[in-house]
């Protein structure tokens, strides 16, 4: 896989934010009262697929907190992994082996799930509703292409939730409304807090929300889960928010780390910035996928549907299933009858098969992408967007 990028093209590069430590120690000693009690402190965390720096808040715990033990919940969502995944996520903790006395993965078919809310509304992992004080939570804050944001807030919901709840809520994606950055009339950000509310009345929930540029820490915020996701909401937005004068005709997605594991992960960089490319043009997408497609719940519905109004009317048939928002939205960006987007993959991890089956094409380069697009460095607009699984591209209003 060629990677290089025609040196000609423009990046639109991740902001520098503010030099300096931040330092976790402060942020976590006003609520160490509220995390103190007996028996174990249960904290959820990110799965694999999040690069957030869970060590670091460990780490100002181990120094700060009393001899007390903890027990880790690994909020999955709908992910899987398998023993030498998770083993390997373990063992990035293996400095805290005195603290830790257990390493909990949530699965969101397990039979164990607890109903919570109005009339048994959801089902979540039995941590997150347990009567056993309070429950830390730690997230990092970016941009999520229907959610708004991600941050601890979901950690503490959606990642320890079961199937059926995660399903209904993301249903909510296929409105106009959810959408990067968006909170306050966003469907599946709203199903969140609500939520967070069952939660809560369960248990109290401490956030520590990281704000991260790549493996960088530039801030942090610690509190009840939605004030510490505002806290940090204006500083996303500069963090990981471009903006162009007109639609591009051609967009470079780079995305690296986690996000460019597989397709399933990768794909939040078409969705953050396609409405920044005009109808027609094309869209690169730069990852390995070494896993592949990934997860691919959302592949039943491409094979059955080759065109976005199949699509619609597949799902609108059988109503809506987990994944299908993906491919909704895939269809009609690439469909020719609406928005008529060429993507091109570079990549070593999809095949020409998954590549069709996706509605793209497979390219050696960069390079080679654009010239079979006709598209010329120097001549049409075009970008290259760094961190592109973060980063958000808008056209100025």
């Amino acid at each position: 896989m060629n990677t290089n990028v025609p040196a000609d093209i423009p990046r639109l590069s991740r902001p520098a934010l503010r030099a300096g430590r931040v330092d976790l120690r402060a942020r976590l000693a006003p609520v160490l009262a509220a995390l103190d009690g007996p028996g174990l402190l249960d904290i959820a965390v990110n799965d694999p697929q999040r690069h957030t720096a869970t060590e670091a808040v460990l780490e100002a715990l181990d120094e700060l907190s009393p001899p007390r033990s903890w027990r880790l919940l690994v909020t999955c969502g709908t992910h899987r992994y398998g023993p030498d995944r998770r083993g390997a996520f373990e063992r990035r903790f293996s400095r805290f082996a005195g603290r830790i006395e257990a390493f909990d993965w949530h699965a969101c078919d397990a039979c164990d799930l607890v109903a919570i809310g109005p009339q048994g509304r959801w089902r979540v992992h039995p941590t997150l509703a347990a009567d056993r004080g309070a429950l830390l939570a730690i997230g990092s804050v970016e941009p999520h292409y229907f959610a708004g944001l991600t941050g601890a807030h979901k950690t503490a919901t959606i990642g320890g939730a079961s199937r059926t709840t995660i399903e209904a809520n993301h249903a909510g994606a296929l409105s106009p409304r959810a959408q990067p950055f968006a909170l306050l009339d966003n469907p599946v950000h709203l199903g969140i807090c609500e939520l967070l509310a069952a939660v809560e009345a369960r248990r109290p929930v401490v956030a520590v929300n990281l704000l991260q540029a790549g493996p960088s820490l530039h801030a942090a915020a610690v509190g009840r889960p939605l004030d510490a996701l505002e806290a940090l909401r204006g500083t996303a937005e500069r963090c990981f928010a471009h903006r162009l004068a007109a639609p591009a005709d051609a967009l470079v997605l780079e995305v690296d780390g986690p996000l460019g594991e597989s397709f399933y992960q990768a794909d939040k960089a078409i969705k953050n910035s396609e409405d920044a490319v005009r109808d027609g043009g094309l869209l690169v997408l730069v990852a390995a996928c070494g896993d592949g497609v990934g997860q691919d719940h959302f592949a039943e519905l491409m094979r059955a549907a080759p065109t976005w109004a199949e699509a619609m009317a597949v799902m609108t048939a059988r109503g809506y299933r987990l994944g299908d928002h993906k491919a909704v939205r895939l269809r009609r960006l690439t469909d020719p009858a609406q928005r008529g987007v060429r993507i091109t993959v570079v990549s070593d991890g999809l095949d020409e098969a998954a590549c069709r089956l996706l509605g793209m094409t497979k390219a050696p380069s960069v390079a080679d992408a654009l010239a079979a697009a006709g598209l010329r460095p120097g001549w049409d607009r075009i970008c290259t967007v760094e961190d592109a699984g973060n980063a958000v591209v808008r056209v100025e209003a």
